[in-house]
């Protein structure tokens, strides 16, 4: 066993506080000797032509080597097979220590880990609580969205109760939480593709029923005309035994006593040819002049609310085919000034005391 392997626990006081510290300490002694051997021969000039000389160069060689070099290397030799020594040494007595500390450090580990894989668990159920809490509102307002696309197509009426049920929708934070303003104008925004859907679909109505009155109206004038050529013959004919049986009244009052106090005379009316109908005439161009008026203010009466206050659909293109166009359009709905209402009643006034002036002739006839 090495030197340094032996150091008794008195000693270790004593020595100095880490190896490399003890190790120096070993060359401590020669570096004395190693500097007075320098020292000694530093500027010493051999005779080499004398024997003499000669012997005690290699004498002072011989001592540098042995007293100097060499000993310092055995010394650093022998120092570096202690230093391995003392390895085995302390990997033992480390070996013998960890033993006795081990078993415990593992049981407080393995709590730690414990704990730390509790804790872990519980951001993990937490971050996917959360995720599904945002999942949740995220869905739900996508639900929101997607109404719109559900109500292309679908009768007024459906679209209304969809409108009606996205109105209901609470969007509180109490239901959203934090999502509660997402949530509010998703729905908004739903609510107000719906309004246009609706407003759009009243107009395609209004304007399928013009259309179909239009149709209905033309056959019943293209009937009537086909009808008129007709009657004007039959007119004629019976017009001649009329006015026989009138002249044969006549002769036969006449041939009749009359009354002394009164006389009476009586009178056949003879109903005129009926004239052929009038054509049913276009809306008078008045429509140009109201518009051509002074706007008043900012147009807000929409084609809807004129349609509730006459009692049927009405569509702008009707309006125009009256003559009166709208005064603005904002996010698809048409807009009219408030000055324009009773204009608009004026015109589908005179269009239909148009109409019953152009039917009124046949039906008496």
């Amino acid at each position: 066993m090495s030197d340094l392997s032996t150091i008794t626990p008195s000693e270790v006081a004593t020595q100095p506080q880490t190896i490399a510290q003890a190790a120096l300490a070993l060359f401590a002694p020669l570096e004395t000797e190693v500097k007075t051997l320098a020292e000694r021969y530093r500027d010493v000039a051999f005779d080499m032509s004398t024997p003499k000389g000669y012997k005690a160069a290699k004498d002072a060689r011989l001592e540098l080597r042995e007293s100097g070099r060499f000993a310092l290397q055995r010394l650093r030799d022998k120092t570096k097979d202690q230093l391995n020594d003392c390895k085995k040494v302390v990997d033992g007595e480390a070996t013998r220590l960890i033993e006795l500390v081990e078993p415990v450090e593992t049981v407080v580990d393995d709590q730690i880990k414990a704990h730390e894989k509790k804790l872990a668990d519980e951001k993990a159920e937490r971050d996917r609580i959360e995720a599904e809490r945002k999942q949740k509102h995220l869905d739900a307002i996508a639900t929101i969205e997607g109404y719109v696309a559900k109500a292309e197509g679908l009768p007024i009426d459906r679209i209304e109760a969809g409108l009606a049920y996205v109105r209901d929708i609470d969007v509180s934070a109490e239901v959203f939480a934090d999502f509660a303003v997402r949530a509010a104008a998703q729905k908004d925004a739903t609510i107000r593709v719906l309004e246009k859907l609706i407003s759009e679909a009243r107009e395609r109505a209004a304007a399928e029923a013009l259309r179909l009155e239009n149709e209905r109206l033309q056959a019943q004038l293209d009937e009537l005309k086909r009808q008129q050529p007709a009657a004007a013959p039959a007119a004629e004919e019976t017009a001649a035994p009329v006015a026989q049986d009138e002249e044969h009244r006549q002769e036969a009052e006449q041939a009749r006593p009359r009354p002394t106090l009164t006389s009476y005379s009586v009178r056949r009316a003879v109903h005129a040819p009926v004239a052929a109908p009038a054509p049913i005439q276009q809306a008078l161009p008045v429509a140009p002049a109201a518009n051509e008026a002074a706007d008043h203010g900012t147009p807000a009466l929409r084609i809807g609310v004129i349609a509730e206050r006459l009692g049927f659909a009405l569509t702008a293109e009707q309006l125009r085919g009256l003559g009166i166009g709208p005064a603005s359009r904002e996010r698809g709905a048409t807009l009219y000034h408030e000055h324009q209402f009773p204009q608009i009643c004026d015109a589908l006034a005179r269009r239909a005391a148009e109409a019953k002036a152009a039917h009124a002739q046949p039906l008496a006839a």
